[in-house]
């Protein structure tokens, strides 16, 4: 049974999913010769724990959720385009 789109998991694995899409690191999770398919979620929650709250989150919030994990904002990762291009993607989550 697919979870509920107002559930707290539907919203974690879009996110998931959102960021194992852009795969900052190259390291692509879940296939056979990548990382695990969860390689992203320790920083999926966090993020999806904005967008619950919130019903939107920010480049910067995601850069500072990053910095936390790696050491570096992901904006400096994958540069301004590809984060407003999540932003986008994640706003959109939180909004439905």
């Amino acid at each position: 049974m697919e979870p509920s789109r107002d559930s707290w998991k539907w919203l974690n694995a879009e996110v998931l999913r959102f960021l194992s899409e852009l795969d900052p690191y190259g390291l692509t999770p879940g296939a056979s010769d990548g990382a695990p398919q969860d390689e992203y979620d320790m920083e999926a929650i966090p993020i999806a724990s904005i967008l619950q709250r919130n019903g939107t989150v920010t480049a910067e919030q995601v850069d500072a959720v990053w910095q936390k994990w790696f050491g570096e904002p992901l904006t400096a990762v994958v540069g301004r385009e590809q984060v407003d291009k999540l932003i986008t993607d994640l706003t959109s989550l939180g909004r439905r």
